[in-house]
């Protein structure tokens, strides 16, 4: 009997205790991993915003890079993290939109996390050397059906997707060429190694070397402005991606309510404009809601190319 009580009553203390902890949060450091080596635009732009959500939350807020499986190994150590608020994540939103449908070993979905939120975008494209005889999708369409065998690179899985795709319905013949991430493909464009290749966004850092010739994303781009995506294009392929900051699932609504006031206020912080800019990662800030909302209609885009495809995660 006394031992039923004292069980009923830790189950009762552990409820209460719950909201009281969740309205005095944070009461220490908090963590926010980041799934990529430090140096890139990810970890950048994540490193200013753990300055300003620390400030906003009255506590230090310690950047963790956790690299590997495309911002995977951080995605899946968050979702397996005590939901208290003390384990974030900042990563692309398409380490879990896409990245499951191509690697097994990524095991996890939208619907694993609670999100605080949105704030700032990818911007990838279809890119060429700046020398290439065609500056526009159409025109890279009738150079590649003239000449037969033009060299693509590819840095991922969804990269070789992304032309599998366009060369079935355009009827070409083009050579895949794998690479691995930005920096492989900078330098085979950089080189003149390559004609087009597909690029996450990195590419707007060479202006005078690299042209973007058609965006990746469902909406049009700052970075090349007036270019219709290819999805407007008639070519049914979005590669939408942005920096999403999110908590296991579990985490109390009086927790990500105060991410959610924090993201929104970094939104409008000079500090994340002016990384912004540097970064070339335009602002998308978004809700919790409309995070979610974003995330879900990701899933369903990525996996819709890979169905097209017949790939296999492996």
């Amino acid at each position: 009997m006394i031992r039923s009580l004292i069980l009923a009553f830790s189950v009762v203390s552990a409820f209460i205790a719950l909201p009281v902890m969740a309205a005095d949060w944070p009461t220490r450091p908090v963590t926010l991993y980041i799934g990529y080596k430090p140096g890139g635009g990810t970890d950048t732009v994540g490193r200013v915003f753990a300055k300003v959500l620390g400030r906003e939350l009255g506590q230090q807020v310690n950047v963790v890079n956790k690299p590997g499986a495309g911002g995977g190994v951080a995605s899946m150590s968050v979702a397996r993290a005590k939901p208290d608020g003390y384990t974030l994540l900042m990563n692309p939103s398409s380490s879990i939109t896409a990245n499951p449908h191509v690697t097994k070993k990524v095991r996890v979905k939208p619907e694993d996390y609670e999100y605080a939120g949105m704030l700032t975008a990818y911007q990838p494209g279809l890119v060429a050397p700046i020398g290439a005889p065609f500056n526009t999708f159409d025109e890279f369409i009738a150079h590649a059906k003239k000449n037969p065998g033009l060299k693509y690179a590819a840095l991922n899985p969804f990269a070789r997707m992304t032309m599998q795709v366009i060369a079935k319905q355009k009827g070409i013949d083009v050579d895949i060429v794998p690479v691995k991430g930005g920096s492989g493909m900078l330098a085979v464009v950089l080189g003149g190694q390559v004609d087009l290749a597909y690029s996450g966004g990195i590419h707007s850092r060479h202006p005078t070397k690299i042209k973007g010739i058609v965006p990746l994303t469902s909406e049009r781009q700052p970075g090349m402005p007036g270019v219709p995506t290819l999805a407007e294009q008639g070519v049914p392929v979005e590669a939408n991606a942005m920096t999403t900051v999110l908590a296991p699932k579990g985490t109390p609504d009086a927790i990500m309510d105060k991410l959610a006031a924090a993201m929104k206020v970094a939104s409008e912080d000079p500090t994340i404009h002016d990384i912004s800019k540097k970064t070339q990662f335009p602002l998308f800030y978004r809700t919790r809601s409309e995070a979610l909302a974003e995330m879900q209609k990701q899933w369903k885009a990525y996996k819709s190319v890979v169905d097209a495809t017949g790939f296999k995660a492996k």
